[in-house]
């Protein structure tokens, strides 16, 4: 069902940008910042269980204390990345996102399916072509407002950094796109009549249609953590109502925090600074809460397929 209303909300998006144009970039900003912390912080919001579920066997009463400083460490370690090493830590937040979108939205298709260790190159390889389709296609079809983008979010003064992680995306994306484009085909003449393998197509169209805030905002919240909270509601085995009592404190201190920062860089360096300020702290917050999530959910996933494995040949 959701496959519907995800490919309805993308052609209802390029619709009105064709006729009404593009909308304020300000607005773009909020509205993606909003939505990122309504839907994009809740959906790494219980990974907490699942690290109770990794390490209570090994600590039944000091789990959290090797849990929450590793979480927290790895989170800050990458946050410094994007001003110690932006070029590195900028394309491995590219490739590691794209890798993980492809993964988690190949499982979250299918609730009765494992999420079990890929063993094989080509799959990665594949996920990441597919998962990453809102970032490699902008990169190279809107170039200049992929780099004036990544200007804002980046938080260097050289521009010339920014113009090296332009172009190692777009090598990346020269090399990836192609094998997205196969993998799409070959899908759709296998099944044509399958809404959901038109997800990816209609990923693809906004990603060139539209502004890339709003793309990526319509594929991040829309599909891919809209997608991540349905499974893991069915991995908690919880309502929809206590699942919404579990995940809404989070979206609440979210939206509380991107509206007290946009207030106090208002006061304090003017509206100027506003749009600067809000991009580097959400794309930035994001990248920090995405590598100890996706680092957390393989580590769960390569366990229980260890313990799987040796529970068949006991």
């Amino acid at each position: 069902m959701h496959s519907q209303v995800y490919l309805a909300i993308c052609g209802a998006a390029c619709a009105t940008v064709s006729i009404v144009g593009q909308p304020d970039f300000g607005a773009m900003v909020l509205a993606a910042s909003l939505a990122m912390a309504v839907l994009g912080v809740p959906h790494g919001g219980l990974d907490h269980r699942v690290g109770h579920r990794l390490l209570h066997s090994r600590l039944p009463r000091s789990w959290w204390m090797a849990f929450f400083p590793a979480y927290l460490l790895v989170a800050i370690a990458f946050a410094a990345g994007w001003y110690c090493f932006p070029i590195a830590t900028v394309i491995v937040f590219f490739l590691v996102s794209a890798w993980h979108f492809g993964r988690e939205d190949n499982y979250a298709s299918n609730l009765n399916s494992e999420w079990m260790p890929e063993r094989s190159i080509a799959r990665h390889v594949l996920a990441t072509a597919t998962g990453g389709l809102v970032i490699w296609i902008p990169a190279v079809s809107r170039s200049d407002e992929f780099n004036s983008l990544l200007s804002l979010i980046t938080p260097t003064a050289d521009i010339h950094v920014v113009a090296q992680i332009v172009f190692l995306t777009q090598c990346i994306a020269y090399a990836l796109l192609p094998v997205a484009c196969i993998k799409m085909l070959q899908r759709l003449i296998d099944a044509p009549k399958d809404i959901a393998r038109w997800v990816p197509v209609a990923t693809a169209l906004s990603a060139v249609l539209l502004p890339i805030l709003l793309s990526f905002t319509l594929f991040f919240c829309g599909w891919h953590s809209w997608q991540g909270l349905r499974r893991l509601r069915h991995e908690e085995s919880l309502s929809r109502f206590h699942f919404a009592l579990r995940i809404a404190p989070l979206s609440v201190i979210a939206v509380m925090g991107v509206s007290w920062i946009g207030w106090w860089f208002h006061q304090a360096h003017g509206v100027d600074r506003i749009d600067a300020a809000t991009l580097q702290i959400a794309f930035i917050g994001l990248s920090a809460i995405a590598i100890p999530h996706l680092i957390l959910h393989e580590v769960y996933a390569f366990s229980e397929f260890s313990r799987i494995r040796l529970e068949a040949h006991l």
